[in-house]
């Protein structure tokens, strides 16, 4: 099925060298070029970078820098697939070289994020989150373009490579808040590998799937396939790990087929030796061996020192495993001479066979040697794992803490400047009637400024207020499904789920504030729609309607908003979890009307009502104790009666 995909998309490149063949200026050369990269970047790094190699000789003709730096883009694309450091790293310094030169912010941001890469790829983290900042801070001067979102992603996946998953999970949630605003697949699938990545690290294996499952279902809307089997290959890790072993080969599988037919290089490396590690978990030590030394055979091929070094330890671990001490030993020799060999999962494999062939040979001095190292290694990865945690909450507390002095400085600089505009008033007002008429004009417009500065402060005070809350909301309900984890009880599942809802309520109210430009007001439908979808999801019942009649134009004030939004959210899990037992169809209506000087909120089910022999008076309930307290929160009157159905009903005023 493959190879007839790849054949049908060579059929256009064909027609497009027949009329290059014809081509009668550079500019119609170049654009046919251009033509033929999408073809093959999935199928021929060395055709794309010969490719792109005529567009650079014929853009230097015309004097086209712009199509130069993007042409060089594309060859250090090429270069990351072929793992030719040098390649990716020197195209894409000329192509950022050129675009700064141009001030051509977005494209400097497309080549900081490949230049990060080519560090990213070689193992140097460290130097690639550097460059991926310089990104950011591009970004921060002059926000255009979309890639901000994939860099701070990247950020954060350099940071799992450092073994920090905290300060990693903090560039996701950033990364995701930029999503929020772009309803983008590509970086929904980015957002939701990333997470899923950290959570394997932290061996939460459930949650890693969910979250990979997820990036490959948006994965599957983009045109360039990469990303779908990228998921497919983070699949592979995660089974494996789990001990899911069969699931893992048929991940594995997919995409090694995918990425040999389109010869990327790294990919089909780390599939390999992903293979031996689980066929040696299955005890097959032939096949293991195979899948290390085809690991081992890519890695060379390309010069990729890392993978074969990684290779060999891996074959050493196979050899170990099943007792084969002498071969074992050859390779470890080898590699223990090698001072070059920093990455700390190679020395943890090395490591640990060093200790265990010292020890079948009885060279007991040895052995305790390397256990030592082995030791060693993992209190300095535990040490930096808890060192993040610590400098997370120290940087939170920093920033926290600069964050409410600069409120108090920007609230004390905009009081006095409150009072200097009441000050200058007075004394305006003892001038001289003829003076006020002629400057008059003057004055209007000078307060009109110094007014709308004072406004836009407090707006922006008001802004950072609800950013800050939206986040601290986020983090509760990640620790809530955390501790959802530690517990097999569905009765707390559902009582942890209610809570989460109520939470969900509140924070969609400071979501909605943080990106809206009015910041005193709601849109209700929008607001209420929210809610009922997160409520909707959290009980997974699809053939119950939520039909929400409250009109688009409704704006209410956020004090108003607030409490109707969390009435909404327990009337929505009363009825899901009591009306509709054993019903089909179910149908809850909300609606909000006008009633002279009031609003008349309307809540209804079409369930199996309420136990004939309720007191509304002495309730009960949880959520309607809820409801009719924040019903004298609004200064309203509760209504409730059951025929069929439920049906509430809040008068309060405007």
């Amino acid at each position: 099925m493959f190879s007839i995909r790849i054949l049908m998309a060579q059929q256009p490149v064909d027609s497009i060298n027949q009329l290059l063949q014809t081509a009668d200026s550079n500019h119609k050369r170049i654009a046919l070029l251009q033509q033929k990269n999408p073809f093959f970047l999935n199928t021929s790094p060395d055709s794309l970078i010969e490719n792109n190699r005529k567009i650079i000789k014929l853009a230097k003709q015309l004097n086209k820098p712009q199509l130069i730096s993007e042409a060089y883009r594309y060859i250090a694309e090429a270069g990351l697939r072929k793992h030719n450091f040098d390649l990716a790293k020197q195209n894409a310094e000329k192509a950022l070289k050129i675009d700064d030169s141009l001030q051509h912010y977005a494209d400097m941001i497309l080549d900081y994020n490949q230049l990060g890469r080519s560090y990213y790829d070689f193992d140097h983290p460290k130097k690639a989150i550097a460059i991926y900042k310089k990104a950011v801070a591009v970004y921060q001067a002059h926000p255009v373009g979309h890639k901000i979102g994939t860099i701070y992603g990247n950020i954060g996946a350099a940071y799992n490579r450092l073994n920090q998953p905290n300060e990693a999970l903090k560039y996701f949630l950033k990364q995701a808040e930029f999503v929020e605003q772009h309803n983008d697949p590509l970086q929904k699938s980015k957002v939701n590998y990333n997470i899923g990545y950290t959570y394997m690290q932290m061996e939460q294996f459930k949650k890693g799937e969910k979250y990979f499952l997820k990036a490959l279902q948006d994965s599957a809307k983009i045109d360039v396939k990469d990303y779908v089997y990228v998921n497919y290959h983070a699949l592979g890790m995660l089974y494996s790990r789990w001990g899911k072993l069969d699931k893992a080969l048929e991940a594995n599988q997919k995409a090694l087929k995918y990425f040999d037919a389109t010869q990327n290089k790294m990919y089909q490396f780390d599939l390999h030796n992903n293979n031996a590690a689980i066929y040696l978990k299955k005890g097959n030590k032939n096949k293991a061996l195979q899948e290390a030394e085809q690991a081992y055979q890519i890695a060379k091929q390309v010069g990729f020192k890392l993978g074969m070094d990684a290779a060999q330890a891996t074959k050493a671990d196979i050899y170990v495993n099943f007792r084969d001490y002498k071969q074992a030993e050859k390779i470890l020799n080898r590699l223990k001479k090698d001072s070059s060999i920093t990455h700390h999962e190679i020395l943890l494999s090395l490591y640990n066979s060093l200790y265990k062939v010292d020890k079948h040979n009885k060279n007991y001095k040895e052995a305790l040697f390397y256990h030592e190292k082995l030791k060693h290694l993992n209190d300095s990865i535990l040490k930096a794992q808890r060192d993040s945690k610590v400098a997370e909450v120290e940087t939170r507390y920093q920033t926290e803490k600069k964050e409410k002095e600069n409120l108090k400085l920007k609230a004390e600089k905009a009081q006095q400047e409150l009072l200097l505009a009441k000050e200058s008033k007075q004394n305006t007002y003892l001038s001289a009637g003829i003076l006020i008429a002629i400057t008059g004009l003057g004055i209007f417009a000078f307060y009109y400024r110094r007014n709308k500065r004072q406004k836009d402060l407090i707006e922006h005070l008001q802004k950072d207020l609800h950013h800050r809350i939206k986040n601290n909301l986020a983090v509760i309900d990640a620790l809530i499904e955390d501790i959802k984890d530690e517990f097999d009880d569905t009765n707390i599942h559902a009582k942890l789920n209610e809570l989460q809802n109520r939470i969900n309520s509140i924070n969609e109210i400071h979501r909605q504030l943080y990106f809206n430009k009015d910041i005193t007001h709601l849109n209700l439908k929008t607001y209420l729609d929210k809610i009922s979808h997160s409520i909707q999801e959290s009980f997974g019942k699809n053939d119950v309607t939520i039909d929400n009649k409250v009109p688009e134009s409704f704006k209410l004030e956020v004090n108003t908003s607030f409490p109707i939004g969390l009435i909404v959210n327990e009337f929505l899990t009363n009825s899901f979890k009591y009306a509709f037992d054993g019903q089909s169809n179910g149908k809850i209506t909300i609606d909000l009307i006008e009633k002279g000087r009031n609003y008349v909120l309307k809540l209804s089910d079409n369930g199996k009502g309420l136990p004939p022999d309720l007191d509304i008076e002495n309730l009960d309930s949880f959520g309607l104790s809820i409801m009719q307290l924040l019903a004298k929160q609004l200064k309203g009157i509760f209504r409730i009666q059951s025929k069929n159905g439920v049906q509430i009903e809040i008068e309060f005023p405007k």
